[in-house]
C-alpha cells in the first residue's frame, strides 16, 4: 500500500462526503473483500474481480457495512475534531448551524463533555463495566433492549 492509495482513497471518501478515520485500514479491509485499489492521475481507481467497480456503489456499502470507520454521518459533526483539518466544512457547519453550538461541541472523544456524545465503541455484551460507561444514553438504551437485565448484569460485573 503506497502513500498515494491512502490519499486517493481518503480523497474518494471525502467527495461522498465520508471522513475516513483511517484510509490505510479502510484499504485494507476492501482488499479483504476482493476491491483492489490503484491509482490514476492522483484518482483511486477501484476494481474488483479484474473489472472496474462503481466506487459511488462500493462507497455507499461499505459506509453502510463499516459506519464505525468514518467520522459521524455525512454531514453530522460530533466533535470539533471532525472538522480541524477542513476550514471550509467548518465554516459552512457553523453558517447551517451556530457558532453557540460551535462552541457546545467537544474537542474529541476524550473531552470532558464528551460523554453526552455517542462513542466509537460498539456495543456489545462481551464490553467492560468501563466501556459500558463511556456509552451515551441512547447507545446504552440500545444496549439494554437488546440484552435485557441480565445481559446489563454481566457487563457491570465485568471489570478490566
Amino acid at each position: 500500500m503506497t502513500n498515494e492509495q491512502i490519499i486517493a482513497v481518503d480523497a474518494l471518501f471525502r467527495a461522498a462526503g465520508a471522513k475516513a478515520k483511517a484510509p490505510a485500514e479502510i484499504i485494507k479491509q476492501l482488499e479483504s473483500e476482493q476491491v483492489t485499489v490503484t491509482v490514476e492521475g492522483g484518482l483511486a481507481v477501484l476494481m474488483q474481480g479484474g473489472q472496474p467497480a462503481n466506487a459511488g456503489q462500493v462507497i455507499a456499502a461499505f459506509r453502510t457495512k463499516y459506519p464505525r470507520m468514518f467520522y459521524g454521518e455525512a454531514g453530522e459533526v460530533r466533535y470539533k475534531s471532525d472538522l480541524k483539518d477542513d476550514l471550509a466544512a467548518k465554516v459552512r457547519w457553523i453558517a447551517e448551524h451556530s457558532l453557540a453550538e460551535w462552541e457546545a461541541l467537544p474537542y474529541d472523544a476524550q473531552s470532558a463533555t464528551a460523554k453526552n456524545v455517542v462513542t466509537d465503541q460498539i456495543p456489545s455484551e462481551a464490553m467492560t463495566r468501563e466501556q459500558y460507561m463511556r456509552l451515551s444514553i441512547p447507545e446504552k438504551a440500545k444496549v439494554a433492549g437488546e440484552l435485557g437485565p441480565r445481559g446489563i448484569e454481566k457487563i457491570m460485573a465485568r471489570h478490566k
